[in-house]
């Protein structure tokens, strides 16, 4: 089959039916109906290879038995195969009996104990938690006969077939709900690379998701083998756990793909086990892994790591276990957030301290912070190090944007050669510097416990843009360094009065206290302005506020604001805008939630003025029928031209022809000193635009470009259903008014 619009007519297909809403069921959908049909072509190759080959699938259950349409009309379709796949199928996958009206058994449910080989006891563990989305039976038996269109028993298609599943893998990425994301295929193949498997290893990845670290390993490994042993090792070369059920069945497909017959994936959670206990059998030559970051555990789960390292963040935990399970002379490549280096709580003090006291910490990679966007815009790292004896010394480099790109982006994401400059200057290392700025240098272990373990101050990327980080981040950060200057401060004035109490003492101190004071001043001063926009990018990437079930869709918010559109048309009000309702972009500047959809400013709202548009001052006579406003002062009152206060709906004054004197008054906004003119909103609400106002004309700013409304103009805005957007307001409302900034 051509494999080349193989996802596009399945997503065609599926949007037809009433079940399927939004990309995450779309995609699992799909994945079970993959998984099936991959684990039948496995099964044909048991059943020839192995004389007594039994499936654990009942033979009304099999895919060959139920899903291929030999065109004979036989096959299930409509309500028919509804009720097959949901009361019968499923339920018997799940390991549940099927039974008459008498309690006789019709179809025994599949049954997994402790003796059942992997390959067999994956399909209930596959199934455990899956779900049918689809209601339409005849929709439903459409993407049924696609996917049996795949001949994987034809090895070209089934390779190229595993090509086209990366693209699904990748699709995850946006269908994703849980703060999880995808590693970039390029990431995950360098530190694979870098690692330089060996036959006879075994790596694991004790987060895996979909398998992307073990694919990568697997890829690196495969010309190496030269004979049956080695392609035995191969076979059993990796070990991974998967905590989530969604992600553990799309890697077990992965793997069959990958042509592992027992692919070692467990569905499971690795936090859950007492790190002490662990043995030389528990432990492993290489870890490759992206740990689950930004999460944070519960009392349970900290319960099975010794005190100092309890942390709650579900990333230095990881990072506990990982130490805990390299091997002696093992090596180790992991993905680390920025706050993992620059942390300097109790809990990663000790980790950090642990890191280097009993491992060889010999690289820190330092990532740009769009690698993974737009699905986080943390700063990520990658660390290297081996189980051979305690850090000497730590390379650290800083891997710049490529030359063409001003960020990474789901249209122009990052590639494996875009880490060509770090694999040329891997083997042969030597200090780096551009423009003034450290790019690559070589610090002691002195050199780093004099930075107090904060390994982020190496080698950081000239502030082009100031980085905004995530509200929880921020207040880490600004904790952290308030506490580290409070108690310089401290020694400061602590040596100053020993050397009082001992006129012989000399005061060896060389810090002067009033520099350290200053930067504390100005910590405290940035700190709200930071938090601010912190949290206004919080709320305008969805993330302050749930979806709830009874919010209209926002489809229908837009067919409101196109039908109120086409009538100030009709009426000469407003022209046609050059904008589509519906912004079609992939390069958008971060994801938003299903829910949303994304505007602009010409969409949903338009200008309304006298003639001139003049800009009038409170103490001239009102002229027209619009308020009269001044650049001088702050109103907060607007008149028409009979006294009466006008009422508008967008709530937004910018004096003069700049975005930065962005007010909350209770009548339109006004542009430009030239061209003044007051904007009314269409079917929105007022005040979440004036807080995307603020938002955006800060993202303008921080991009170093002149303030002007034309500016503005070309910001896209993320629009919520109409209630949300009310949630959004309140919370706004409430966080904000304690920082007055």
């Amino acid at each position: 089959m051509s494999l080349t619009n193989f996802v596009k007519r399945l997503r065609d297909i599926m949007r037809n039916d009433a079940g399927i809403n939004g990309d995450a069921q779309r995609i699992e959908q799909i994945a079970w109906m993959l998984f099936l049909k991959v684990y039948d072509a496995k099964e044909q190759d048991w059943n020839m290879d192995e004389d007594d080959y039994q499936s654990i699938i009942p033979e009304e259950c099999r895919w060959i038995n139920w899903a291929v349409d030999d065109k004979s009309g036989k096959a299930m379709t409509g309500d028919t195969l509804m009720n097959f796949v949901n009361n019968t199928l499923f339920p018997v996958l799940k390991g549940q009996d099927i039974k008459d009206t008498s309690g006789n058994v019709l179809i025994k449910g599949i049954v997994v104990t402790t003796d059942t080989p992997i390959k067999k006891s994956i399909v209930q563990t596959t199934f455990e938690d899956a779900n049918n989305y689809m209601k339409d039976g005849v929709l439903l038996r459409q993407v049924i006969n696609v996917i049996d269109e795949l001949d994987l028993t034809d090895y070209e298609e089934s390779h190229a077939f595993g090509e086209i599943y990366e693209s699904i893998l990748r699709e995850l990425q946006s269908a994703g709900s849980s703060g999880e994301f995808y590693t970039p295929r390029a990431v995950t193949e360098f530190m694979a690379k870098m690692i330089q498997p060996k036959i006879g290893e075994k790596m694991a990845d004790f987060a895996c998701g979909t398998g992307g670290f073990i694919t990568s390993w697997l890829n690196e490994l495969a010309p190496l083998i030269q004979n049956t042993d080695d392609q035995s090792q191969y076979d059993n070369s990796i070990y991974g756990i998967e905590k989530k059920q969604f992600p553990y069945m799309l890697c077990i497909t992965n793997m069959l793909l990958h042509g592992l017959d027992v692919p070692n994936i467990y569905h499971d959670n690795a936090l859950l086990r007492d790190v002490l206990d662990y043995t030389e059998d528990d432990q492993f030559d290489v870890i490759l892994m992206n740990p689950p970051f930004g999460g944070n555990e519960k009392n349970e789960v900290k319960k099975h790591f010794p005190s100092d390292l309890a942390s709650s963040e579900t990333a230095d935990l990881f990072m506990a276990v990982i130490m805990y399970r390299l091997k002696k002379n093992g090596r180790a490549a992991v993905v680390l957030p920025d706050g993992f280096l620059f942390g300097t709580d109790n809990a990663k003090m000790s980790l950090k301290r642990k890191l280097l006291s009993e491992f060889n910490l010999h690289t820190v990679i330092r990532l740009p912070s769009s690698v993974f966007a737009p699905y986080t815009p943390k700063a990520t790292n990658i660390i290297f190090f081996d189980n051979t004896h305690p850090t000497l010394e730590t390379w650290v480099y800083r891997l710049d944007i490529p030359t063409g790109y001003k960020h990474f982006s789901k249209l122009k994401p990052i590639k494996y050669e875009h880490f060509s400059p770090v694999t040329e200057w891997w083997n042969n290392r030597q200090n780096i510097q551009v423009d003034g700025f450290d790019k690559a240098k070589k610090y002691t272990i002195d050199d780093i416990v004099k930075l107090d373990y904060k390994i982020d101050t190496c080698c950081q990327y000239p502030k082009i843009e100031e980085e905004i980080y995530e509200p929880s981040e921020l207040i880490t950060r600004y904790q952290s360094e308030r506490q580290n200057l409070s108690r310089t401060i401290d020694d400061i004035v602590k040596g100053i009065s020993n050397s009082l109490e001992n006129p012989g003492a000399i005061q060896t101190e060389s810090v002067n206290i009033n520099s350290v004071i200053k930067r504390l001043i100005g910590l405290n001063t940035d700190f709200p302005e930071k938090l601010r926009k912190s949290i206004l990018q919080q709320a305008m990437e969805g993330k302050l506020t749930m979806s709830e079930s009874l919010d209209e869709p926002v489809s229908k918010l837009l067919m409101r604001i196109e039908a109120e559109r086409t009538a100030l048309i009709k009426s000469g009000v407003i022209r046609k805008s050059k904008t589509d309702a519906i912004i079609v972009n992939d390069d958008l500047p971060f994801d938003i939630p299903e829910t949303w959809t994304w505007s602009t400013l010409d969409i949903i709202t338009y200008p309304v003025g006298n003639k001139n548009n003049q800009i009038l001052t409170k103490d001239v006579q009102p002229q027209g029928e619009f308020p009269v406003v001044s650049q001088s002062q702050n109103l907060i009152d607007g008149y028409s031209s009979e006294g009466e206060k006008a009422i508008f709906d967008l709530p937004l004054v910018m004096f003069g022809d700049h975005t930065r004197n962005v007010k909350y008054i209770d009548f339109p906004f006004v542009i430009g000193a030239d061209g003044t003119k007051f904007h009314k909103c269409i079917e929105v609400n007022p005040r979440y635009i004036y807080y995307w106002m603020q938002y955006a004309s800060g993202v303008i700013r921080n991009r170093g470009y002149a303030r002007h409304y034309s500016l503005l103009k070309e910001q896209y805005i993320p629009l919520p259903p109409y209630k949300e957007q009310s949630r959004i307001v309140e919370r706004l409302d409430s966080l904000l008014e304690g920082l007055n900034v």
